[in-house]
């Protein structure tokens, strides 16, 4: 598989015999399962504590700047797509508005009040100036990839192996939908919640006070996006990982049943996406063959190789997913972790089933947005791996996996940016005449009335 795609990357489409390679999505996803299979049957061996130095707090700035200078293109991207409604509806919201988000579903079958209301908030002091709106987005993406630093710290990770999960997590490929998207921003919002909950979950012990405040933080992120209503899933998992007693997690399940009631009262049934061919929700259409292949191949794609497709990698980036995919044979086949993988990857499993429907990956990337809470778990499960290999030979593998996927993300805003330019353009001449979408990037889906709007207001700016 890292022949296929190595040749693909380097020499473009090709075929050989029977062979026709045009994207490499399930040689990816056959790859990054193999790695993964192989990482989850290392046995574990301590070694020395060179990665175990660094202060977690230098490394969480560390991880915060990371993030932003990763990011910085999206500070002069323009509105796109549901962006537009998004930031109308934001800039005229009130209190009333507020009550009815609480008491109706959306129209477009989900309920998602704690994330109109982040919207609100930012409109306050961002208003009509994108970059701005992007400045927030860029500030709540920075404390997730902290978040996650924390979070491989709690599941026994050292500080710099930590730090390094923070950092992957910050520049994953995949992550231009959800940080750079302004529409994205309830996977933003639901991940820190979330992040912050399970945080609170793991050092609550028999405290009930710290009970509540994970509680709270649970039915704010479902209430921002209903992928985390698996957190009770996560709080089980972690707890029989621990060994701690499953009644602490009871009040868990409790409350997703009750705000699963609600949401279900609102819609009169479970909302969500809709199958255009028979109507019915995309969650009950699921087929076995293709809920596997995206389970065992797509998934591993879109986690190891998050690339837009839509047009030819870089030969740098094609040189350095060579070296990225001997890196990670040689962690799969050489690592000792002194702690267990298995909770990080049953931790990305538990986090697709919400969006099981929305797998099939895309070459473009479309729709990626799904995978930003998965990433949170493959950057942990990596992070641990390295904690198996002696120091030195860390620091190289860390370096290598890094800054792949610094050069994919980089690879991909440039599609970002280029939708970017025309959507602008268009929308400031009053003529928004582009396609829904534009390689794999939200040109304007939705939101043509009020891109002509909002292109009337920023062109009158001096």
């Amino acid at each position: 598989m890292a022949v296929i795609i190595a040749g693909r990357m380097i020499f473009g489409p090709f075929q050989f015999g029977l062979l026709v390679v045009t994207t490499p999505l399930n040689p990816g996803g056959f790859f990054g399962l193999a790695v993964t299979l192989l990482l989850l049957t290392r046995v574990a061996k301590n070694h020395d504590a060179a990665w175990r130095k660094p202060g977690v707090l230098l490394l969480a700035l560390g991880v915060a700047a990371i993030s932003i200078v990763a990011l910085r293109r999206a500070l002069g991207i323009y509105f796109l797509s549901d962006d537009f409604p998004e930031v109308r509806i934001a800039n005229e919201w009130t209190s009333a508005m507020f009550r009815y988000s609480i008491t109706h579903g959306g129209g477009d079958g989900f309920f998602r009040p704690v994330g109109l209301v982040s919207l609100a908030l930012t409109a306050k002091l961002s208003g009509m100036n994108a970059a701005l709106w992007h400045a927030s987005a860029l500030a709540i993406h920075a404390v997730n990839s902290v978040l996650v630093l924390f979070m491989a710290r709690r599941l026994g990770a050292s500080a710099l192996a930590a730090g390094f999960a923070g950092a992957l997590f910050a520049i994953h490929g995949a992550h231009p939908e959800a940080a750079v998207w302004i529409a994205g921003r309830f996977d933003l919002v639901a991940t820190f919640f979330l992040l912050a909950g399970l945080l609170l979950f793991t050092m609550a012990g028999k405290r009930t006070t710290l009970h509540g405040a994970a509680l709270t933080c649970f039915a704010l992120a479902a209430f921002s996006k209903e992928a985390a209503f698996i957190f009770p899933l996560l709080v089980a998992g972690y707890a029989l990982w621990k060994r701690q007693p499953l009644r602490w997690t009871v009040p868990y399940f409790v409350l997703a049943t009750v705000l699963f009631a609600y949401r279900w009262s609102l819609f009169g049934g479970i909302g969500g996406y809709t199958n255009l061919a028979t109507g019915r929700p995309a969650a009950f259409t699921l087929g076995f063959g293709s809920t596997l292949k995206a389970v065992a191949v797509r998934l591993w794609n879109a986690l190891y190789f998050p690339l837009n497709w839509s047009a030819d990698p870089s030969l740098l980036l094609a040189l350095l997913a060579v070296a990225y995919m001997g890196a990670l044979i040689w962690l799969a086949l050489r690592s000792r972790p002194a702690r267990p993988l298995w909770p990080a990857a049953a931790a990305i499993l538990i986090c697709v089933i919400p969006v099981l429907s929305l797998l099939a990956g895309s070459p473009t990337l479309a729709g990626s947005r799904v995978w930003y809470l998965p990433s949170v778990w493959f950057a942990i499960l990596l992070a641990l791996a390295l904690d198996g290999v002696p120091a030195r030979t860390g620091y190289t593998l860390a370096a290598i996996i890094l800054l792949f996927h610094f050069v994919a993300l980089q690879h991909n805003l440039g599609f970002w940016e280029a939708v970017s330019t025309r959507v602008k353009a268009a929308c400031e001449a009053g003529d928004p005449a582009l396609p829904d979408w534009i390689d794999g990037v939200p040109a304007l889906a939705n939101g043509r009335q009020d891109c002509i709007e909002i292109g009337r207001i920023t062109r009158s700016r001096p």
